[in-house]
C-alpha cells in the first residue's frame, strides 16, 4: 500500500493518480504471475525437453518466484505461453541439436506427471 501512496503522490491530476493506480494493480496479481511466467518460460522449456517432470519444473518455479501454483494452473500456463508463442511466430529451437521444435510437446516422450 506504500507503493500505491508513493505512486500516487507524483501524479498531478486525478487521471494520473488512476491510469497510475490501475498500472501498479495490473503489475501485481495475475498479471504478474503471467508476466514471471513468460520470464522464466524458456528456462521451463528447455528443462522439459530434457525430460524433466513437470511436477519437478512446477515446483522449482513456485519456489524461484514464491508462488504456490498446483499441477492443472501450471500446465495451463505453459499451454497457454506455448499457444501465445506460437501464434506470434516465437518457435522453440532444441538446444542440442538446433531444429525446432514446433508441433511436438516436449513434455509429452515417455514422461509421467
Amino acid at each position: 500500500m506504500g507503493n500505491l501512496i508513493d505512486t500516487l503522490a507524483g501524479a498531478h491530476s486525478p487521471l494520473d493518480r488512476l491510469t497510475r493506480a490501475l498500472a501498479e494493480d495490473l503489475s501485481q496479481g495475475k498479471s504478474k504471475l503471467e508476466t514471471d511466467f513468460r520470464e522464466a518460460y524458456l528456462v521451463l522449456e528447455q528443462h522439459l525437453t530434457q525430460r524433466m517432470r513437470k511436477q519437478l519444473a512446477m515446483e522449482r518455479f513456485n519456489t524461484a518466484y514464491n508462488y504456490k501454483l498446483n499441477q492443472a494452473q501450471f500446465r495451463k500456463l505453459l499451454n497457454a505461453e506455448r499457444e501465445r508463442r506460437k501464434e506470434t511466430g516465437d518457435v522453440l529451437i532444441c538446444t542440442a541439436c538446433g531444429r525446432p521444435l514446433e508441433g511436438q510437446d516436449p513434455t509429452e516422450q515417455g514422461e509421467s506427471e
